[in-house]
């Protein structure tokens, strides 16, 4: 790992104390979190490895977790190498991890099996369990098609485009329903995105309204962002309590 351009696991750790640092100080928010399952294929694995490089190159945080096949094919090592990454979570130690902090889960590698065990509900495998646990609280889950599209570029490369097209529609529609599940497919040209931050808009409601009046007052200073209720604005009226919008 030493010929990685900079330590990942290093660069994140110190990023995270930063932020932890500076969130309370009105800090510049941290970089957005994304926890990359890397699972092996039989039309191999270039394509999600170049794609998890790419992202080591741009504004994300990316963790890697690798089932143990891959392990047989690729040393850790190696496998750092080719994603220049070194921030690695033990796929045994993935029940420990709190969604709360990931914006995405990302597949970069979707394997036939992964892809049938995701649809059968598969919650023994850690790799399923999670993407599940991710898609039930609205986590944001990813997955390059290549590897379960079989009418991707890549398959007809290795000579793989071939099959009968009963099985290749039978591998099309299992891509299909994992779509609708929730999974967003993507193609290794596109990224990864995540939701703009809007600031929470406080509400007035009827309720606030008296309990302003309760405190002595007339008037009650809201901002512009501020949403009002009809009946706040109705008990305002009647309480002859003011709204000024600064």
């Amino acid at each position: 790992m030493s010929s990685i351009r900079q330590s990942a696991l290093v660069e994140h750790t110190l990023h995270g104390l930063y932020h932890r640092n500076q969130s309370n100080m009105g800090g510049p928010k941290r970089k957005p979190y994304v926890l990359a399952l890397i699972t092996s294929h039989l039309i191999g694995m270039e394509p999600g490895l170049l794609f998890l490089k790419r992202l080591r190159n741009e504004k994300w945080i990316v963790r890697l977790s690798a089932e143990e096949n891959v392990f047989s094919e690729f040393t850790k090592a190696e496998l750092a190498e080719a994603t220049e990454n070194d921030d690695w979570i033990a796929a045994q130690e993935l029940s420990k991890v709190d969604l709360t902090h990931i914006d995405i889960v990302f597949v970069p590698i979707l394997s036939f099996s992964l892809v049938s065990d995701i649809l059968s509900f598969n919650e023994q495998r850690p790799f399923v369990r999670l993407i599940l646990q991710a898609l039930l609280s609205g986590k944001k889950v990813y997955g390059l098609r290549t590897g379960a599209d079989p009418f991707d570029q890549q398959w007809k490369m290795i000579g793989l485009d071939k099959g009968n097209p009963l099985l290749k529609r039978k591998l099309y529609d299992q891509l299909s329903q994992i779509k609708s599940m929730g999974m967003k497919l993507m193609n290794e040209h596109e990224t990864l995105e995540v939701e703009t931050e809007t600031k929470s808009k406080s509400v007035v409601t009827a309720e606030t309204i008296r309990f302003t009046r309760q405190q002595n007052k007339t008037s009650l200073i809201v901002s512009k962002n501020t949403i009002i209720t009809p009946l706040a604005i109705d008990t305002a009226r009647e309480l002859n309590i003011a709204l000024i919008k600064h």
